[in-house]
């Protein structure tokens, strides 16, 4: 019942956010003769849609998905082929490739990459894990997984069970890679990956180095029991 409770809560956040962001900006003219209390609450919309584009966008799309089975709606691909062409434009990647892989992706590591996504600039606190406040490398993982719906564990070394490994040639986006005690999610193509790193202070992007990519291990968290879809 915990981690049932734990999904809900995660999908009334992401339907919170997604409402806050389709209202759009309000007008400094509506606000004018509002008190501060007024203003005050209408802050924590206007610092959601100070967050990098690529997140907001990560936010409608999830929005999208997490209402539907159907991972072909066309809704639905529309709002995510926006989060992969910003994702490709930020990294350099090939667009068309990107969208094919994240087109052959199952829903639920679509659902765990725009979930890691959301989090673009989320301040690094080690042990932590609040989504949109404080983030570390394997709470970013335990996040976005378990919004996928996946029982992922919370600690490095456990998302790099062996019980959930995969050959790299055979990695697709949403897979856990990692070494030691640092995790990151792969985007699908290339050695392009999201993290929270502890030296860079907040969630970003990585090409990972192909020195680096040739000793880490690479994971798929479904390989694991799900306990909601």
């Amino acid at each position: 019942m915990v981690r049932v409770g734990t999904f809900l809560r995660g999908v009334a956040a992401i339907g919170i956010l997604s409402a806050v962001l389709y209202a759009g900006p309000v007008s400094a003219a509506s606000n004018s003769g509002k008190d501060n209390a007024s203003r005050r609450m209408q802050m924590p919309g206007a610092r959601i849609r100070q967050r990098p584009q690529i997140s907001i966008d990560a936010i409608r799309a999830l929005n999208l998905i997490m209402r539907t089975e159907n991972k072909e709606d066309p809704t639905y691909l529309e709002s995510r082929r926006v989060v992969s062409d910003g994702v490709a434009a930020r990294l350099s990647l090939d667009a068309a490739e990107l969208h094919r892989a994240w087109s052959r992706a199952p829903r639920d590591h679509q659902i765990a990459v725009l979930s890691a996504l959301t989090q673009l600039g989320v301040p690094y606190i080690e042990g932590k894990e609040d989504s949109y406040v404080k983030m570390d490398c394997s709470g970013l993982m335990w996040f976005s997984w378990r919004t996928a719906g996946v029982d992922m564990p919370r600690q490095a070394v456990s998302q790099l069970d062996i019980r959930m490994r995969v050959d790299r040639e055979n990695a697709i986006m949403g897979d856990v890679v990692g070494e030691g005690t640092h995790v990151q999610m792969f985007l699908g193509i290339g050695l392009a990956m999201i993290h929270a790193p502890f030296d860079g202070k907040f969630v970003k992007f990585k090409i990972m180095s192909a020195e680096q990519a040739a000793r880490v291990a690479w994971t798929n968290p479904s390989n694991i029991a799900t306990y909601r879809l």
